[in-house]
């Protein structure tokens, strides 16, 4: 039973203060519970009133080996997706995240976890100083690329939800997270054009993730710096926008994926700005 909420320090992002709701026994495990926005701003007001002096010290400390994130005005418009999809939800305003439940059916689930089982390997990544693609020690889940031709109703659902063509989605990824893995924080996004993934001096304008499973325990995916924890429930897709238009990186969308207690199943890809270069990605 959830006995504590996440509370984001105000001017000393990324840093959060755990706030008990209830009493808590020595040597209890803390497990953290999902409340309201109202809620939220009510506990940060209470934890700024009562910390006063200690957050204005850490704030000190934050700016010294962090640089101020970004204001939405000077990071341009973002990529304009299908407003009208059926049962398309906010999550955050600014930046946004947004979510539609039931995005993909029980059966489509079911059928892209049976097709990547056989298929998963260790998560990999390409290292920006040296250029070699290396185990990525950031995520230690594994994964499988799932051909879009595979699945060419999820495609149409991807590119009518995204306002894309089928030639801008990067390759569809499962990932697959036992007891114990993770992700750590990670915005998905580059700092400035980009060349990867079959793209060329291009960049991710939006990011996509569906869930295959309802997960119990753990595995949330919080948005660090905006106080929002995603519990997954089969079917449910997420939408967040890493870089604008014109391809800044926006470091207000830094999330996480929680370590994982009960197994956790996803969908991901991403909405390039440009064409693919590279048809070997298809």
């Amino acid at each position: 039973q959830a006995n504590c909420v996440s509370v984001p320090i105000a001017g000393a992002l990324p840093l959060h203060c755990l706030v008990a709701t209830t009493n808590i026994s020595k040597g209890s495990s803390l497990l953290r519970s999902t409340i309201s926005p109202g809620e939220l701003d009510w506990h940060a007001a209470q934890v700024e009133k009562r910390y006063k002096e200690k957050i204005a010290e850490l704030k000190i400390y934050v700016s010294m080996v962090q640089p101020p994130f970004p204001e939405a005005d000077s990071l341009g418009t973002f990529h304009a997706i299908n407003r009208e999809y059926p049962g398309l939800r906010v999550l955050h305003g600014d930046p946004e995240v947004l979510a539609i439940d039931g995005f993909l059916t029980d059966q489509e689930c079911d059928d892209l976890i049976e097709s990547a089982t056989s298929r998963l390997v260790e998560c990999v990544t390409k290292n920006p100083r040296t250029g070699e693609v290396e185990v990525d020690e950031d995520r230690t889940s594994t994964n499988a690329n799932i051909a879009r031709s595979e699945v060419p109703a999820i495609v149409a659902k991807l590119t009518e939800l995204a306002k894309c063509d089928e030639r801008q989605l990067e390759s569809l990824q499962i990932l697959h997270y036992t007891q114990g893995q993770q992700f750590k924080s990670h915005t998905d996004g580059f700092r400035g054009p980009a060349t990867a993934c079959g793209f060329v001096n291009s960049g991710r304008l939006a990011t996509i993730f569906c869930y295959l499973n309802t997960v119990e325990h753990g595995g949330s995916t919080i948005f660090n710096k905006l106080g929002l924890e995603i519990r997954p429930r089969k079917g449910m897709a997420v939408v967040h926008f890493p870089q604008a238009l014109g391809l800044e990186e926006d470091a207000r969308t830094e999330h996480t994926g929680a370590e994982a207690v009960d197994d956790k199943w996803l969908l991901t890809t991403w909405v390039w700005k440009h064409f693919r270069s590279d048809e070997r990605y298809t």
